[in-house]
């Protein structure tokens, strides 16, 4: 399945430089907390893994737009073809596609792994690296400092409220103050 992970991997990128959006960095943290969190919380890392490079394949910079609005399923349809050109299992298709739907709130996790998905998918804001690199993607946009600011702090909120997980809700409670702080001197 590493195979997988790789074309996974490099659909996401050649849909980042598409879509310029999200950071690639971002998309990058949340990979490596993927991993880490299957295997603590005895979830398939490499189903994981896939999910979340294949989650923001859809996407586009606009606030609040259609997409950006819309990527889970979006993402997720997007994501359904491949999975089926790459011969993976229906049922490590079911778990991919609802990891992705369910990412955020609206859509009920079906499995291990799209829970740690969507724990690993949120920590990316919830760090004071994660932070920092969505307010310099927001800086490349042309947000301006407020404004950077402003959204995230509304995405380090909404993230905090979609956690399942105990351990990643203690995690993240310990670099709020932290980067209550950079936000506020930003």
């Amino acid at each position: 399945m590493g195979s997988i992970v790789s074309m996974a991997k490099d659909i996401a990128r050649q849909q980042f430089e598409k879509n310029r959006a999200p950071a690639w960095s971002l998309t990058q943290l949340a990979v490596k907390k993927g991993d880490f969190l299957a295997k603590k919380h005895g979830a398939n890392p490499e189903l994981v893994v896939i999910a979340l490079y294949l989650a923001h394949t859809v996407f586009d910079e606009d606030r609040g737009g259609e997409v950006q609005s819309n990527h889970c399923q979006l993402s997720a349809d997007f994501a359904k073809s491949y999975l089926v050109e790459w011969d993976m299992p229906d049922h490590d298709q079911k778990i991919i596609v609802n990891s992705i739907e369910a990412h955020h709130d609206g859509v009920q996790t079906e499995s291990k792994e799209a829970e740690v998905m969507k724990n690993a998918e949120c920590f990316k804001f919830l760090t004071l690296e994660g932070i920092s690199l969505f307010l310099a993607d927001l800086r490349r946009r042309g947000y301006t400092h407020d404004e950077a600011a402003e959204y995230a702090l509304d995405k380090m909120n909404q993230k905090r409220q979609l956690l399942t997980f105990e351990d990643c809700k203690q995690e993240a409670d310990k670099h709020r103050e932290l980067i209550m702080k950079v936000l506020a001197n930003y």
